[in-house]
């Protein structure tokens, strides 16, 4: 029997009635794949025995859970701690809160989010033999990454790996995607964000930008809100914005100069992660609701657009004059990315063969990105969660097998190519 603490404060069916008890938590038995719910979290020092529990809380945000079966798997305060058990004799156990060594950031309690529980590196070697290859790559011991699904994420990187160059493809979004979020302490520019800040764009368009920007923004990543409500405003965002830009009379020649002077800056490691892919003649699908002609352009700037590489966005109509005068083609926002002619054209097809899919977003809807990949597929969603951490942590973790918190880099990825051959 495996079973796995999440600490969270869904609503439980049994409870061990002792003094000290605070909030709910859940287990999860990895056999069956159902929630064993009870509810009973204790004071520091305590321990609650019953015919085949032994729980203590060491200190801080740890537990440690005895079972009177073959093995255990324990998240505690958003760590994973592994221990294969002779019998049901209770084990001693001493957390240090200060050592961080072989940390893993698997899900947050509720109540902290930088709660932190370690074992030393002697108590985890069945986590490194059931999840090898998460561990090659330093999944298991980065503070930043969560994973939910462990066996899922395992199989899905065995395979790809495994595979090799020739039965992958990439699908990315663009904005704080490829990009970082944040440069020097810095909110970094979208391909919206250039063309709102640049000094090329008359006052009125970045005053009205900021606005629309501060009014639909907190709606698309509003967390209690579906994506059924949001689609309407996000259409209604969209569409005021590019009547705005209309009216700049922006013209083709001036692009090149809005990126060069802007502060976007592409992840570390985005570079050495194409030029890789390039090599190795691997597909990469750049899929993103923002403006495309500034994007290429910052593609461009850092020597990633090459051949292999085809953007689908929202791409600037010009005159015979070089001005922009409208959009090409049907609206892409970030709700109906699996809606656009991507999906229907042979696109996916000509890429017959190459099921094995690393899929990169920091939106709910960019999981629909690879939707027109022929099946059966394996498809690894990494999600950036750059802000609204507490608020948004769980859904993504629902969405995406591998969820990064604030990371400004392509580690991940580059670590999963890296090891292919």
């Amino acid at each position: 029997m495996i079973i796995i603490y999440c600490g969270t404060t869904n609503t439980v069916r049994k409870s061990l009635r002792r003094p000290g008890c605070l909030a709910p938590m859940r287990l999860y038995h990895l056999t069956s794949r159902k929630f064993l719910k009870f509810h009973h979290i204790i004071k520091v020092g305590v321990t609650v025995e019953t015919k085949h529990w032994k729980v203590t809380r060491t200190g801080g945000c740890c537990w440690f859970f005895m079972i009177s079966s073959r093995g255990t798997v324990l998240r505690a305060g958003g760590r994973q701690l592994t221990r294969v058990l002779g019998g049901s004799r209770p084990l001693e156990l001493n957390i240090d809160l200060h050592n961080k060594v072989n940390c893993v950031r698997t899900k947050a309690t509720e109540s902290s989010d930088s709660a932190l529980s370690c074992a030393p590196p002697s108590f985890m070697p069945e986590t490194r033999t059931m999840y090898p290859t998460l561990e090659k790559l330093g999944l298991l011991s980065a503070t930043h990454i969560r994973i939910q699904d462990m066996a899922r994420a395992e199989e899905l990187v065995t395979t790809i790996v495994g595979s090799g160059f020739s039965k992958l493809q990439i699908i990315a979004d663009y904005d704080m995607t490829l990009t970082r979020s944040h440069v020097n302490g810095e909110r970094a520019e979208t391909s919206f964000g250039i063309m709102d800040n640049s000094a090329q764009m008359p006052a009125f368009y970045r005053e009205e930008a900021n606005k629309l920007l501060a009014k639909y923004y907190p709606i698309e990543i509003h967390p209690k809100m579906t994506e059924e409500e949001k689609i309407p405003y996000m259409i209604e965002w969209y569409e005021q914005i590019h009547k705005l830009i209309v009216k700049c009379q922006v013209s083709q020649e001036s692009l090149k100069g809005m990126v060069s002077s802007s502060n976007a800056r592409l992840r570390d490691g985005t570079e050495d992660l194409f030029s890789k892919l390039h090599s190795t003649n691997v597909p990469v699908l750049v899929f993103s609701a923002g403006m495309g002609d500034i994007l290429e352009q910052v593609l461009r700037h850092f020597n990633v657009y090459t051949d292999n590489v085809k953007v689908v966005s929202n791409f600037f109509k010009y005159n015979e004059e070089g001005v922009m005068v409208g959009f090409k083609g049907e609206l892409v926002h970030v709700f109906n990315k699996n809606e656009n002619a991507i999906h229907s054209s042979n696109y996916f097809n000509k890429l017959k063969g190459r099921n094995n899919v690393i899929l990169m977003g920091d939106s709910l809807g960019d999981i629909k990105m690879a939707m027109g990949v022929p099946q059966p597929s394996n498809v690894l969603r990494i999600g950036f969660l750059n802000d609204k951490v507490e608020e948004r942590l769980e859904a993504y973790m629902n969405n995406f097998d591998i969820v990064l918190i604030d990371d400004q880099t392509m580690d991940v990825a580059g670590s999963i190519v890296g090891l292919m051959k």
